[in-house]
Order: structure tokens, then sequence, then C-alpha cells
């Protein structure tokens, strides 16, 4: 992985550049204000409990709890979203750089409206197989190992799509082929999904936009390998079929509803008339 990233990072000023903005965003500004609070100011506070007297205990606890709120709503949850909303064009920069650097040339364009419905669906899926990913982990015993193996299989969707929305691959055919390679995908995704697995809460979103440029210039050059060897039932794995199913039947009753009130606004107007 790392002699592919020197690779783009050689031969693209703007890669070096958004990747070191990412490097300074989130691990700089982002993990480097956590790191403070938990490492300097919060022990400090703690320092500062234990020499003042008794009957002035709650005004200190007062001060470092009104402290800690106000640094985590004023400083942490803001850079968290802006970092969100500046993460997502970095990396779509430093992906089109990648792409354009191998001279991958998109297949032929569909027209607008076939683009925003595959769109539209595919965030669909995706917001489905979060809710199925989340849900796995209260299953007893086996839920955090799935979890974890899904949330692998999660980090490589996420790293590959710069390179399937840009060869402007449909949304099922983008889904057949991780089916087929869904092997390659829990071990691609593994790395970044244990290091954020390891870490406590907000930390672990900063470590992994942090790595995430890494995993994108990886996915542009990476070819998955299927498993031809294996026994058929396990060549292609049907990991989203539930997923399809779901989001299929919310498709239904969203269209169900649109039917159903669409008779009601026509009688309403023939009573007004």
């Amino acid at each position: 992985m790392l002699h592919q990233c020197v690779f783009f990072l050689a031969r693209s000023q703007t890669i070096r550049y958004r990747t070191l903005q990412c490097f300074m965003l989130n691990g700089v500004i982002f993990l480097g204000s956590i790191l403070l609070f938990n490492f300097a100011v919060g022990p400090a506070l703690n320092i500062l409990r234990g020499l003042v007297q008794e009957d002035e205990v709650w005004a200190t606890e007062f001060v470092a709890t009104s402290f800690s709120v106000l640094y985590k709503v004023l400083w942490i949850y803001p850079i968290y979203c802006i970092s969100f909303v500046l993460n997502t064009v970095m990396y779509q920069e430093i992906a089109d750089s990648a792409l354009a650097l191998l001279k991958q040339p998109p297949f032929k364009g569909t027209p607008h409206w076939q683009r925003l419905i595959h769109e539209t669906w595919r965030v669909l899926v995706n917001l489905v197989y979060l809710l199925q990913m989340y849900m796995l982990y209260y299953v007893p015993w086996l839920g955090p190992p799935l979890y974890f193996v899904h949330s692998c299989w999660m980090a490589s969707i996420y790293s590959f799509e710069y390179r399937w929305v840009h060869l402007r691959w449909t949304s099922n055919a983008r889904l057949d082929y991780f089916e087929q390679h869904w092997l390659y995908f829990a071990g691609f995704g593994f790395p970044v999904s244990l290091a954020s697995l390891l870490c406590p809460r907000f930390i672990d979103a900063g470590v992994f936009a942090l790595f995430f440029p890494m995993f994108i210039l990886t996915a542009t050059r990476a070819e998955p390998k299927m498993l031809q060897q294996a026994p058929e039932t396990l060549q292609r794995l049907p990991l989203f079929k539930a997923v399809q199913g779901t989001s299929c039947l919310l498709v239904r009753l969203f269209e169900g509803s649109l039917g159903a009130g669409a008779p009601k606004t026509e009688g309403a107007a023939r009573v007004s008339r």
C-alpha cells in the first residue's frame, strides 16, 4: 500500500498538497485538540480539584465541568463538523487527481436522470447497510465480530466508490462486483477498521479520516481477485441481499404512499368544484 501511495505523491502536486492538508486538519488540529484536553487540560483540572479546600470543591467541580462542556461544544464539535465537509472535498480531489494520473477513461456516459436514480439508490442502500451493521452489533456473542467485518466492508466501499463513480458503474454493478470479491474487500478495509476499533469515540473518526487518503489512492490501482478455487457457495457471498430487499420494500412503501395520496387530492379537487 505504501509504495502505491508514494507513486502518486511523487507525481502529483495536488495529491501531495491535499494529503498534507488532511494530515494537518485531522491529525494536528482535530486529534491534537482531543489529546490536548485528555492529557493536559483534564489532568490540570484534576490537580486543581485536589488543591482546593473541601468547602470549595463544588466550585471547582462546576468550573471543571463547565470548561469541559464549553471546550467540546465550542471547539471539538465544530471542528468535527467542519472537518467532515472539508474532508469530503479533499478526498474527491485526491481521487480525481489519482484517476487522471492513471488515465482511466470513464465508460460511455449515461443520461443525467439515470445517474440521479442510481445515486439515490446507492445512498439508500448504504444507509440500510449501516443500519444493518449497527443492529448486528447487538446479536448475542457474534454481534461484535459481525459488526467489525461489516465495518471492514464499509471502509472498502467508501474507498472504491470514487473509482466506480468515475467509471460510471451502476449501483447494481458495484454490488455484484463487491459480492464476487468479498474476501478481498474484507482484507482491504481491515487495517483502517482495526485502527478505528482500538480508539475511543471521536478519536476513531479522526484516525479514519487521517489514513483514508492512503486507501483512496490504493483503491485506484487495486486489482481484486476472485476466489476461483473456493467452493461455489463461497465464490460469491450475497452480502447485500437483505439490504437490497429492504431498500426495495422502502421504495415500494414510498411509492404506495404517493399513490394513496393522489386519489385523495383528486377527490378534494372535485369537492372544491
